[in-house]
């Protein structure tokens, strides 16, 4: 039986998949580096073998990551495209994070993304009928940690030594050493950093 349609709300066209069109949007790489990259990220980065860091940073370079010293980077993690991503020094990246690189992602020294955290840098834009793709930068800055399930959306600034709760949703920018928490995310407190 096929599913009921509604008419949209006066004064909307509503919503039409079939104009999408994202042409415009560069991967930048072409198609078969891009192959090469989801057979990589399968079988080094996706997989729950815990193949070393160090092999993991090796093929990240090699594929356009700038990745500094001492970094850790722990199983089942998705990256999009390793081209646009820049990671400083020490950084911790928890099991089953998701970079979702479709723009820049930039994440400091010494910050840490907990398991299952999300970084988004594209999304559709709801107002539109052919639900357009949208693209913006995340950057998390140096010693900021994103907790468990959290999600970091297009444009997002998590600011240096900011705490985003697990399971909080971030839209927008944070202050230094700010904690925040919920959906959407909102400052609940102030980081203290003790001896």
């Amino acid at each position: 039986m096929p599913l009921e349609t509604q008419s949209p709300q006066p004064g909307s066209s509503g919503v039409d998949l079939s104009s999408f069109d994202n042409a415009w949007y560069d991967t930048g790489r072409p198609l078969w580096i891009r192959s090469v990259w989801l057979l990589v990220n399968a079988f080094f980065f996706l997989s729950p073998l815990p193949w070393p860091t160090v092999l993991k940073v090796w093929f990240l370079r090699r594929f356009g990551a700038q990745v500094g010293k001492g970094v850790v980077i722990k199983p089942r993690i998705n990256i999009k495209y390793p081209w646009n991503i820049a990671i400083g020094d020490h950084v911790w990246l928890g099991e089953s994070v998701w970079l979702d690189s479709l723009g820049r992602i930039e994440i400091g020294a010494h910050a840490c993304l907990s398991q299952a955290c999300m970084v988004e840098t594209g999304n559709h834009d709801w107002r539109k009928p052919s639900f357009d793709l949208f693209i913006r930068p995340v950057i998390i800055e140096q010693g900021a940690w994103a907790a468990a399930r959290s999600l970091l959306l297009p444009g997002a600034i998590l600011a240096s030594h900011a705490v985003l709760g697990a399971g909080a949703v971030l839209g927008g920018a944070t202050e230094p050493y700010g904690i925040y928490a919920g959906v959407p995310a909102v400052r609940v407190g102030t980081r203290e950093i003790t001896a």
